[in-house]
């Protein structure tokens, strides 16, 4: 639209005054711009009028660009907003759910097996590349965009009446805040945690950790035994 309004412009200058091309151009583009500038030659009334023509055209042009980038934008936002208000509601009729704190493979993992069991999961997770993954493996799971080891984010996932908090982000250090933020709500809520580290993974149990799954361990120990029913 914008190429359209410059080529008429400067063709209008050049068969309305007689113009070069190169003032045609140059008039065309201040008068678009609505930058001010003055007139390039003397203005016949004819040219006078396409201006002022020009010049409303232009003034329409950009209203219309803003009414709809602001379009956009409003309506990105109340779609985001209606959706955070649906995830709240569905979280706060939950009951004895399991709520998994992290994104990454290990999360992933877990979340993808509890849907296909059809146990109601609630994620937390702080990072927007594991909220779209999430969201594409169970787009109708609430997630809660908040850092994981945040009590509030606990209180947002109704941790109050959960069954189960996962500590699954890739940290053992967040894994062990994460335990103890869970443990630390007084309720019957079961706590485990991953530990790729066997010093983090005896914390974990010291700070009322009700299971440690250490993948590290476990993977080995299942090596050993394919080796040993090979043999």
């Amino acid at each position: 639209m914008v190429a359209i309004l410059i080529i008429g412009g400067t063709c209008g200058y050049v068969l309305i005054e007689g113009w070069p091309f190169a003032d045609s151009i140059y008039m065309t583009l201040i008068t678009l711009s609505t930058v001010g500038f003055g007139e390039v030659q003397e203005l016949t009334p004819q040219g006078r009028i396409f201006t002022s023509m020009l010049i409303t055209v232009s003034i329409v042009l950009m209203a219309c660009w803003t009414a709809g980038i602001t379009t956009i934008l409003v309506s990105g936002e109340l779609s985001g907003r209606f959706l955070m208000q649906k995830e709240k509601k569905m979280i706060s009729q939950m009951k004895d759910h399991v709520i998994v704190c992290g994104g990454g493979v290990t999360a992933m993992t877990v979340i993808g097996r509890l849907i296909a069991e059809g146990t109601p999961v609630v994620a937390i997770a702080d990072s927007k590349d594991e909220i779209e993954s999430i969201r594409r493996i169970a787009p109708e799971m609430p997630v809660i965009d908040d850092d994981p080891k945040s009590e509030m984010a606990l209180v947002d996932s109704n941790a109050l009446a959960a069954k189960y908090l996962v500590a699954a982000t890739e940290s053992d250090y967040d894994n062990l805040l994460i335990t103890i933020s869970g443990k630390g709500l007084g309720t019957d809520l079961q706590v485990i945690s991953f530990a790729h580290s066997n010093e983090l993974a005896s914390r974990m149990f010291k700070v009322g950790a009700d299971d440690v799954v250490c993948p590290l361990i476990i993977g080995g120990e299942h090596v050993a035994q394919l080796i040993r029913s090979e043999s």
